[in-house]
């Protein structure tokens, strides 16, 4: 009888496993069923926001298309305009370049100058006040060409970033669905 004592026994915890097993499955078909509710309400909610997004894309996509338009209008305008103050700038920079030229020869003049009478004196003298004068006009036009060279290079990066912006508003307008 004691062996069949712990069969019975054996059977009841078999049995006990088993509906720990179905009780255990039934919480996680629950479990599933109620992922999968929550799973298809968020893929309905995604879905009708990506409608509401389309709809509204489309009933503004010409007010958009036309305000891309204008604004590569205007980029291409600037565009042109950087090209015409660069030709200027270059054109300015070739005419201040002939000015330390001018200066060493008004130096040569100066040295000159001193090896005349006494009679020439006070020539000297205002020789010598315009050779300071040009001295700081040398410092000037020297400061006048860096200014240049630098509003030459920030000129050249606006006019690279100006076009490198419009790249991407004319390609937007090659791309448009609306048309």
């Amino acid at each position: 009888m004691a062996d069949e004592d712990r069969i019975d026994e054996a059977i009841d915890r078999l049995q006990r496993v088993i509906r720990l097993l179905g009780e255990r499955q039934e919480f996680l078909d629950r479990r599933i069923s109620v992922l999968s509710r929550l799973a298809l309400f968020d893929l309905f909610a995604v879905v009708l926001t990506i409608s509401l997004l389309v709809i509204i894309l489309s009933v503004q996509a010409p007010e958009l298309r036309n305000a891309v338009a204008t604004m590569n209008i205007h980029f291409g305008v600037m565009s042109d305009d950087m090209f015409s103050i660069r030709r200027s700038m270059a054109r300015m920079t070739e005419d201040v370049a002939s000015l330390p030229g001018i200066i060493a020869q008004v130096d040569n003049i100066q040295g000159n100058v001193g090896h005349m009478s006494g009679s020439i004196g006070t020539m000297t003298e205002r020789v010598a006040t315009m050779n300071t004068n040009l001295g700081l006009m040398t410092l000037q036009v020297n400061d006048m060409s860096l200014s240049f060279a630098v509003m030459d290079d920030s000129l050249m990066r606006m006019m690279q970033d100006v076009n490198h912006m419009s790249k991407p508003m004319r390609f937007f307008n090659q791309m448009n669905p609306f048309r």
